[in-house]
């Protein structure tokens, strides 16, 4: 039943549905057949309320008016979560990893899962299925594709190839993949209207560090004698400042206060703001460098380089370092794939490295580099080596026999002795005077 209180007023409508009164306003209802209607909208609605079996059914069934979410689709979901506030804005190569992990996981529920479509019907057994694939067999589309960039006829073209059906990734891979899922269903949480996120409480893997492995002195010694025009920038900078490749290529002159002898910058990565000394080494590079009005980096083809492709920056430090005979990849215990253990990066561990060694305090080195978790800081401890301790614990020479007074035999030497550690303060200066006096009258 619906009926107005006064001419011109609202609609308001009540009726019984299995002993439950239901009643209110007819919400935007101008006449009786709009507020009939609006009457009819709440009786199905109250009729599918009384039939569902539990809280979750009934959050399903009346998510949107309960919540004001709407339908995103799968296919919108990462595009839609780049436009919601974050604390920092994710640099292009991260941002393509985290779009080939969403074009992953779209995949796999699609040929999975066809019928699921809409981001709010993704359940916690589907997150679960997708990251327990990833563990067992590694990405659900082994189809990859790239477009190739840089010099030749080539460029642009894109490359496709069918992976191995049991490419692995590693732990700390699979844990991007479940948190790139989890931040996107997180991000869209209350546009969506969901109830909770599938992905959030699924245990990430166990993560054992395979980190770059810092330079030997004779290592550093054949890539310094056999540096180019393009290593030298990179190496030089890498091994006094602890940058990354990327701060090193995209270095600006805005960023060096050659006066002061400073380089001041935030870092890529981080956006961490570091004030990194310019060493004499270091300062001489730098002012060799053509400063050229048209670019406002201090490598130029460098910054051109990583810029528009910068795995071909790493590909020449690999492809030097291996020319000198350095290895550069380890495949690690478990894997099929080989890892990087020796490119520019290892600079920043070798610089961490031997500031420890030079006695520079940790907490000065992580000024410089900008970025130390304790994780990383028992990395760079975990460098010195036993012998590198074992020389430490050598200059330790005070308890060393050499070091011991000799042993005193005369009763004068023992008297004296026992005196001077009951002799006041006084009588020990008196008595220091008096010798000092004898010694001088002494022909």
């Amino acid at each position: 039943m619906v009926k107005q209180k006064k001419a011109g007023g609202a609609w308001y409508y009540e009726f019984m549905h299995h002993g439950k009164r239901y009643f209110g306003t007819c919400e935007g209802a101008k006449s009786q057949r709009q507020a009939e209607a609006f009457e009819r909208t709440v009786r199905e609605k109250a009729t599918q309320a009384a039939g569902l079996k539990s809280v979750k059914a009934l959050y399903e069934t009346f998510r949107e008016d309960l919540t004001g979410g709407k339908k995103i689709s799968l296919d919108d979901a990462f595009e839609l979560s780049l436009k919601k506030p974050r604390k920092r804005i994710p640099a292009e190569k991260k941002l393509g990893l985290k779009r080939g992990v969403w074009r992953d996981f779209l995949a796999f529920m699609r040929n999975e899962y066809p019928d699921i479509l809409n981001l709010a019907d993704v359940e916690k057994k589907h997150a679960e299925g997708y990251i327990a694939l990833l563990r067992e067999s590694g990405k659900y589309d082994k189809a990859v594709s790239y477009s190739r960039s840089g010099k030749g006829k080539r460029t642009g073209q894109t490359i496709a190839y069918q992976t191995r059906g049991t490419e692995s990734l590693s732990p700390r891979t699979v844990n991007f993949y479940q948190v790139t899922c989890a931040e996107v269903f997180n991000l869209l949480k209350e546009d969506a209207g969901l109830q909770s996120n599938p992905f959030a409480d699924i245990l990430k893997m166990d993560v054992t560090d395979e980190t770059r492995e810092a330079f030997t002195p004779e290592e550093l010694k054949l890539i310094y004698d056999n540096l180019d025009n393009f290593t030298r920038p990179l190496f030089m900078m890498a091994v006094w400042t602890g940058l990354r490749e990327g701060d090193i290529c995209t270095l600006k002159w805005s960023d060096i206060d050659l006066e002061q002898r400073l380089i001041v910058r935030k870092t890529r990565k981080t956006g961490v703001k570091v004030k990194i000394p310019i060493s004499d080494q270091l300062y001489d590079l730098i002012i060799s460098m053509p400063h050229a009005g048209d670019s406002e980096y201090v490598f130029p083809e460098h910054a051109r380089m990583y810029l528009s492709n910068s795995d071909g920056v790493s590909y020449r430090v690999k492809k030097f370092l291996e020319g000198l005979g350095i290895q550069t990849t380890r495949i690690p215990e478990g894997r099929t794939r080989a890892i990087s253990v020796k490119d520019l990066h290892s600079c920043r561990h070798t610089f961490c490295y031997y500031a420890g060694l030079a006695g520079i305090p940790i907490s000065v080195v992580q000024s410089i580099v900008g970025h130390m978790t304790p994780a990383m800081t028992e990395h760079y401890s975990d460098h010195v080596t036993t012998e590198d301790k074992r020389r430490g614990m050598e200059r330790l020479s005070f308890f060393t026999q050499d070091a011991l007074p000799a042993a005193v035999e005369d009763p004068e030497r023992v008297e004296l002795h026992r005196l001077i550690d009951i002799l006041s303060l006084e009588q020990v200066r008196a008595t220091l005077q008096f010798v000092k006096s004898a010694s001088r009258k002494k022909p």
